[in-house]
């Protein structure tokens, strides 16, 4: 997608200057503008495992969205991202089962490019490194999420230095496709802090080369485990509902499910309505949750008849799915053709970028 970025270059009154000469100069510029910003809205998915009904509602719906709004967002696969904390070996069987999810679930490829990061790793590394230039080793620390996974996972004396460095390579996969608008959950928005303040400080160093982006926040629908603590993860899969859950698995889940004693609304009950209401296809469905826990509320005992419309609104939403994604899977060729299209349109973008880059660090013309 072309954009205008800035107005029409201004002359002083004082000039001399023709209206042709006016109008050939707003017409170079609108040529350069138009061809330097071309992604509007860049998105990412580390293939790590499968995805989640939290995955879907947190990360696939705000780009399903974009697009019925008319916005071709551009997604692209972390491999680069994912192998920060997991084994290459693991992360490549993911890639393509997870391209085949964001489709089934209704990313059109037609209306958004998706490509493999490692796709472009050339251009993705280099400048990487010419970010990392302009920021210290002590600012990097100082990044909320990557305190809370060295609390997490490891400490400064074992970590991989990829770690450290995992909000620069976001930062250039940002600025690489010098996107517009970036949507991020909470989580990420120190990670957008540091992508926006590495573009202001090499725009100051060097000339406007990267536009910075802007933050379009996801509303986080904080979708908690079925059982115990914490969030639904991908690392607890007896509290998370997969997408490549079977009938009988779903509905062993949901039975074992932790709820709320009658009239009590928790954090966990308010989690499983997010989900309800997130996956049910009509409005008639999200009227019955309603209905059901305007009842709960009240102190009647209708905790088992929610976890059965629970289920049946999940199996109803997985059933659909999964026979989309078998049906797209079915031709070995479809997705590594998605990809490749989209892999020649995102290496477009950075080498256009990367000379830009090189042409303010080098002076060359």
């Amino acid at each position: 997608m072309k954009f205008l970025y800035g107005s029409a270059m201004k002359l002083s009154s004082g000039c001399d200057t023709n209206s042709s000469t006016l109008k050939n100069i707003q017409i170079q510029k609108k040529e350069v503008t138009a061809m330097k910003y071309k992604v509007e809205v860049l998105t990412g998915i580390r293939p790590t495992g499968d995805l989640t009904v939290a995955n879907y509602l947190g990360a696939v719906v705000p780009v399903v969205e974009l697009q019925a709004q008319g916005v071709s967002p551009v997604v692209f696969v972390a491999d680069l991202h994912a192998i920060t904390d997991n084994e290459p070996t693991t992360v490549r069987q993911y890639i393509h089962s997870v391209v085949a999810d964001y489709i089934a679930l209704g990313v059109d490829p037609k209306k958004a490019k998706i490509y493999l990061q490692s796709d472009i790793a050339g251009e993705v590394t280099t400048l990487t490194a010419l970010l990392a230039r302009h920021i210290s080793v002590a600012e990097l620390l100082r990044v909320p999420t990557l305190k809370d996974k060295l609390k997490a996972n490891a400490n400064p004396k074992t970590a991989n230095a990829l770690l450290l460095l995992y909000p620069v390579l976001m930062a250039a996969d940002i600025l690489l496709n010098r996107a517009r608008k970036v949507p991020v959950g909470e989580d990420q928005l120190a990670h957008m802090e540091v992508t926006r303040l590495l573009a202001r400080r090499f725009n100051k160093r060097y000339g406007e080369v990267f536009p910075v982006p802007e933050v379009l926040q996801v509303k986080s629908l904080r979708l908690l485990s079925l059982k115990g603590e914490g969030k639904m993860s991908k690392t607890n899969p007896r509290g998370a509902i997969f997408l490549t859950d079977d009938l009988k698995t779903v509905a062993n889940k949901i039975k074992a499910a932790e709820t709320a004693f009658e009239g009590i609304m928790n954090e966990k009950l308010e989690s499983h309505i997010l989900v309800a209401k997130g996956l049910a296809k009509t409005e008639s469905e999200r009227e019955e949750v309603d209905a059901i826990i305007k009842a709960h509320k009240s102190g009647k005992p209708v905790m088992g008849q929610f976890k059965q419309l629970l289920t049946r609104i999940v199996q109803n939403f997985l059933g659909e799915f999964q026979e989309k994604k078998a049906e797209i899977v079915r031709d070995p060729f479809y997705i590594p053709s998605v990809l490749k299209e989209g892999a020649k349109v995102a290496r477009e973008n950075a080498i256009e970028t990367l000379e830009e880059v090189e042409r303010v660090l080098y002076h060359t013309q």
